[in-house]
């Protein structure tokens, strides 16, 4: 196994890790704001979502630059990013880290999960035809973007509702809002899978 597909593993192996520091005490504080208690679990997660981003980032470089692209490498990143990004909603939605509309929460991570779903079901349909369908900046930015949101929600969303203002709760509807433009996109540049023809 190649150095890229290694950190895709990694990447996978850091999944458990991210969702144990949920439940690491919740006595554990960096100190309150107008009330608020700053629990550390949550900005641990943050570091270990950032650090599974960082191997995404990496993985990807070194493989297109060593010339190390593998069938199971065009697998297993996408998975392992939907894979994570997936978890890091779920538990979300759990623990209510987000400002303010956590009500709204799981709409918004049903509506992302979904997506993801319908458009590797496009790329199969697709590769059954021989299709390939490349990744378009929009899916680009909406990857960049809900990573975004999620880390700052998991970072400083408790200090966002503390002091009142939901800079993470705005990041995640724009997230939610270019994951359904995207998929819509990606769905209309593959209208003509559907033709029976």
């Amino acid at each position: 196994m190649n150095l890229p597909n290694k950190l895709t593993m990694l990447r996978i192996i850091m999944i458990p890790l991210f969702i144990v520091c949920f439940y690491l005490p919740g006595a554990w504080t960096l100190g309150a704001v107008n009330g608020v208690d700053i629990q550390l679990k949550y900005v641990i997660a943050a570091v270990v979502f950032l650090a599974a981003y960082v191997t995404d980032t990496l993985d990807g470089n070194i493989a297109r630059k060593r010339g190390l692209v593998t069938d199971f490498g065009k697998l297993m990143d996408p998975t392992a990013d939907k894979l994570l990004t997936s978890a890091a909603l779920i538990m979300l939605c759990r623990f209510e880290v987000m400002s303010t509309g956590n009500f709204l929460l799981p709409v918004f991570t049903i509506i992302i999960i979904a997506r993801e779903l319908f458009i590797s079901g496009i790329r199969q349909l697709a590769s059954s035809k021989g299709i390939v369908i490349a990744a378009k900046p929009i899916g680009k930015a909406k990857t960049t973007l809900q990573f975004f949101a999620i880390l700052i929600t998991l970072g400083c969303g408790q200090l966002f509702r503390a002091i009142g203002v939901p800079v993470d709760f705005i990041l995640i509807c724009a997230a939610v809002a270019l994951t359904i433009w995207s998929g819509i996109d990606y769905t209309y540049a593959s209208r003509e899978l559907f033709n029976n023809k």
